[in-house]
């Protein structure tokens, strides 16, 4: 029952032949569209249908939920990271199988437009963000697929993410001291170094292992990051291509982490067999994989994870009184950097932002105090 494409006049054509129980052949001809290509997409979907269903679908009868799980598994699995496809599948369940069993020519950019303004009070801008994303997607993939004649999205006003400056919290260098010496006689303590000398991401932070490191150069490698899938800890990618970059380290933080490391080697050699070899899954491979030399261990050995700092922030906030999020380590240092006079292009690289008008955009109050500073130069350089 493979079927095949054919051309008459100006138009391309599938074909493919029907079980029957009385055991007669039945053979179904339908337009598949203007080209070859669009004949062969049409062809699959249709022998996707009917062998998932037992139905031949008209036009007109295809689900908006058939196309969301065809495009699952032949375009995202074959393409999509994981964790984009975990969050697809999220996004679907969660609020977009409200048009499962519509007809998905059906639906109109009024529906789509109403659909997303509903959200406006119960979901961020950026969640809402995510399921537009996904919408232009599915129906991209329904046009590719001859399913619909246009692409209703397109006339839908994306919603825009919103950056709220105000909301980024830098710690004084009283209130790192505070921490530090805080978190000095626990296992915390090497995180919160991580993400303050570093600058980096929670996931990047519990996936540093020491072969990442280069003693001789105060360089460190960010290769991967430690997410949970499926209650499973797992290496994953980064989260864009910008993403993988080497880190420049201080002298101070190279003797840091050689004091710990030495703490660690006793610790391995007072454990013995009794040290902790973590398993995690790497998420590309599919692979379990033992690693013992996370960067990020209790003294026995077991690692920490993202779910880690999350004793940091009870902490801080029931004996210290500090609103601590990790992620706010990450904009110190951007911002300990920024006002030191570093180019900002430097600093976008070393956060491993995607995009320079992202990192500007992120620190705002920062680049327009610095325009101030611009000015004041100005007047006391220029003598014209």
């Amino acid at each position: 029952m493979d079927g095949y494409v054919r051309k008459r006049g100006d138009k391309w054509y599938y074909s493919f032949e029907l079980s029957s129980p009385d055991g007669k052949r039945k053979r179904i001809e339908r337009v598949g569209g203007r080209t070859k290509k669009e004949a062969n997409s049409a062809l699959l979907l249709a022998l996707a249908e009917y062998k998932s269903s037992g139905l031949v679908f008209i036009e007109s009868d295809v689900p908006f939920g058939f196309i969301f799980n065809h495009f699952i598994k032949n375009e995202a699995e074959l393409s999509r990271k994981y964790s984009t496809i975990k969050r697809y599948k999220s996004l679907y369940k969660n609020h977009l199988s409200a048009f499962e069993n519509k007809p998905i020519v059906s639906i109109s950019a009024e529906q789509l437009q109403t659909f997303l303004s509903s959200k406006k009070e119960t979901l961020s801008p950026e969640y809402i963000k995510s399921m537009y994303n996904l919408l232009v997607v599915i129906f991209k993939y329904a046009l590719r697929m001859n399913r619909i004649k246009f692409n209703p999205m397109d006339n839908i006003k994306a919603p825009k993410k919103q950056t709220n400056n105000s909301a980024i919290k830098v710690y004084t260098n009283e209130e790192l001291k505070i921490l530090s010496d805080r978190l000095l006689s626990t296992n915390l303590h090497m995180p919160f170094q991580l993400g303050i000398n570093l600058g980096v991401r929670a996931g990047e932070c519990y996936g540093l292992r020491w072969s990442d490191f280069d003693f001789e150069n105060n360089t460190v490698k960010i290769e991967r990051q430690l997410q949970r899938y499926d209650n499973i800890w797992c290496f994953t990618t980064l989260k864009t291509q910008n993403s993988y970059r080497t880190i420049k380290f201080s002298d101070k933080f190279r003797n840091y982490l050689l004091a710990h490391m030495e703490k660690v080697e006793q610790n391995k050699s007072h454990f013995g067999k009794m040290y902790k070899r973590n398993v995690v899954k790497d998420e590309e491979s599919g692979e379990l994989i033992i690693v013992d030399d996370f960067m990020n261990v209790k003294e026995n050995g077991e690692m920490l994870n993202t779910y880690s700092h999350k004793v940091i922030s009870r902490i801080a906030k029931k004996e210290l009184s500090i609103d601590f999020k990790y992620h706010n380590l990450r904009h110190t240092h951007a911002t300990i950097l920024l006002e030191g006079g570093l180019n900002p292009k430097y600093i976008q690289m070393r956060l491993g932002h995607a995009k320079l008008e992202f990192t500007l955009k992120l620190y705002t109050h920062l680049t327009n105090s610095m325009s101030d500073e611009a000015s004041k130069l100005l007047n006391s350089k220029l003598e014209i």
